[in-house]
């Protein structure tokens, strides 16, 4: 699934497309929420908790409707407050930016219904290709800038159900934090690593593999190319943006 740059990026898009008082109150609480499925980083806990979404199930899905499903108080924005509202508009981003990715890029091309079916080196691949679009996002730094500066502002909402407000005050200094990084490779080896002796290979493959970025990402880009991932990007951000405009409108 996307990186967190690239979900405060793409959902950076939504909300200047849509250019709502609901978000624009408290954008910092609206990125905030856009990172949030993946606190998990933190807590520790199931990822089915927080992204509402079966990895074993290779049916459709619909994390944003299991949600309110789950949390019926949460699927209006009536009775919310500002930030709430801002945060879980954030968070339906993620939840459907994530769902975009299984089904159009991640399955069709490096999983259950790629060629190669589900193995641990297409595993890798697929990290390495987040890794780049993520740090293709990045690149625009004005962007990051404003994300970062946002969250630095911004209370994080409380009394999320499945969420403990300490976790999320926590989450909110990791978010800023995640927004600073450069668009570099230097936290690659670190991503990669696990995931390459994950699918078997020993420490000179390891080291081969995360010193030459661009031995993976050929191999990835040649298995989905850009153009793929461009009309991805395109289709996601239009469904990202109807679901957002759907639960404040």
């Amino acid at each position: 699934m996307p990186s967190l740059g690239s979900h405060m990026a793409r959902s950076r898009v939504v909300a200047d497309r849509l250019r709502l008082p609901e978000i624009d109150a408290d954008r910092g609480a609206y990125y905030l929420g856009s990172t949030a499925p993946d606190i998990r980083v933190i807590t520790r806990m199931d990822r089915r908790v927080t992204h509402f979404y079966e990895l074993d199930e290779l049916g459709d899905q619909d994390s944003v409707s299991r949600m309110f499903e789950a949390h019926p108080g949460l699927s209006t924005p009536a009775g919310l407050d500002a930030a709430t509202t801002a945060f879980i508009a954030g968070y339906l981003t993620h939840l459907v930016l994530d769902e975009a990715f299984i089904s159009d890029v991640y399955r069709p091309h490096f999983g259950a219904f790629s060629e190669r079916g589900e193995n641990p080196y297409s595993n890798v691949l697929d990290r390495a290709l987040q890794y780049e679009l993520d740090r293709r996002d990045r690149e625009d730094r004005a962007a990051m800038a404003e994300i970062r500066e946002a969250l630095a502002v911004t209370t994080a909402p409380t009394r999320i159900p499945f969420i403990a407000d300490e976790h999320l005050v926590e989450w909110t200094t990791v978010s800023e934090d995640i927004a600073s990084h450069p668009a570099d490779y230097g936290r690659f080896r670190r991503m990669m690593q696990r995931h390459l002796e994950g699918a078997g290979y020993g420490v000179d493959d390891i080291n081969t593999f995360v010193e030459e970025p661009a031995v993976l990402l050929g191999e990835a880009f040649g298995i989905v190319d850009e153009e793929r991932i461009e009309r991805f990007w395109h289709d996601a951000e239009e469904r990202m943006t109807d679901r957002v405009r759907s639960y404040l409108r």
